[in-house]
């Protein structure tokens, strides 16, 4: 349906909803509920199936089979680590992205939730923290794994929006064996929907005691000029209330006489990239410039060469990788002199490079 001036304009996909309801009363519950709501109108099925553009019968289907649709993948974290995503098709990946895009999208999200919102970078969720005594990090275990169906059908997808029917099959399509899969598109959008009740009312909580608080995906930072034991003992508290625990190996009390970061920014007096992020990158960076391109990617620690893909590719990967981290610290630290001379010669290599393999390719050809 298309509202235009107050004046709506049924499509195909809305006439079982007309029919059954009338003209006149349908008109009147799409205004009531746009009146109050950005999210699309759906009452049944056939309005679901039309937002979502697929055949009705494959909605149920899709709905019904979700679990099935997905596989498993594997991507190296920060620490060396690895983590395991759970990825859609492309099928069900372009349904998520049309749910995230028309509804989760439009539904609002705590200000305290500093991850997967528009506008919001690593600094938004580094800067309240600038300057404070004290710092509290926090991590959430299993923080996807822990969001059940319920929790998203209660949080995003209840009565409050949509028909029950609609709201199970919209849950369904989000989740996979009854939790909420870390690799699907609509699962960050999802994750600070579930957790706006705490982000409100735990941010509430430290503004009255002038406390400082963010939330980043699983990662909780609360700054403040007192300790922070009770704190501690309060987000613990509320979050076990919602089926949440605190992963207590990872969760570290700061001093300002220490180095304070919040998600890898030091903010002990202004934010800064940490340091040894810095100086990994301009080892690399050093033996990039200095040697050849080659030689400098096979033994730099922070990329992964794979031996049997193209050896250009490679290069360029490498290059590319090197900008984008060098753009990374400009982001955090914009009058960093240093990093913009490196950007420049970097850059400067990637373009001779890229010439160069072309000319390679093209005296190969002839």
């Amino acid at each position: 349906m298309i509202i235009r001036n107050g004046t709506i304009e049924f499509g195909h996909g809305d006439m079982h909803f007309v029919e059954k309801v009338g003209l006149s009363e349908a008109v009147e519950m799409v205004l009531d509920f746009k009146s109050q709501n950005k999210i699309p109108f759906v009452y049944d099925t056939y309005q679901l199936a039309d937002l979502l553009m697929i055949r009705r019968k494959d909605l149920f289907s899709l709905s019904k089979n979700a679990d099935s649709f997905y596989t498993y993948a594997t991507i190296k974290k920060r620490d060396g680590s690895k983590r395991i995503l759970c990825v859609p098709d492309a099928y069900l990946k372009s349904v998520q992205r049309t749910i995230l895009s028309t509804i989760l999208s439009k539904l609002p999200v705590s200000e305290y939730a500093t991850a997967y919102r528009k506008g919001c970078k690593l600094q938004s969720n580094a800067q309240p923290h600038c300057g404070k005594k004290y710092l509290l990090k926090m991590d959430i275990c299993n923080f996807f794994d822990n969001i059940t169906f319920m929790k998203v059908y209660s949080s995003v997808f209840n009565t409050r929006h949509f028909p029950k029917q609609v709201g199970v099959m919209l849950t369904q399509l989000c989740c996979r064996n009854d939790v909420l899969p870390q690799g699907a598109p609509t699962s960050p959008a999802i994750s600070n929907l579930v957790m706006k009740s705490f982000d409100d009312t735990f941010g509430a909580w430290c503004l009255r005691h002038n406390l400082s608080y963010t939330r980043y995906c699983d990662d909780i930072t609360v700054s403040g000029d007192i300790p922070l034991h009770n704190v501690y003992l309060k987000a613990s508290e509320m979050l076990h209330k919602m089926g949440f625990e605190i992963n207590k190996r990872k969760t570290h009390f700061v001093k300002y006489t220490d180095r304070q970061s919040v998600t890898g920014l030091t903010v002990n007096e202004c934010i800064r990239v940490d340091s040894k992020y810095k100086k990994q990158l301009r080892q690399d960076i050093y033996y990039t410039l200095k040697f050849d391109v080659v030689s400098a990617m096979k033994r730099s620690l922070s990329f992964e060469f794979d031996e049997n893909e193209d050896i250009d590719s490679a290069v360029i990967k490498y290059l590319n990788s090197l900008i984008g981290k060098t753009a990374y610290v400009l982001q955090i630290e914009p009058d960093n002199e240093y990093f913009k001379k490196l950007l420049k010669k970097l850059t400067d290599l990637l373009d001779e490079t890229k010439l160069d393999i072309r000319r390679s390719k093209y005296f190969t050809f002839y």
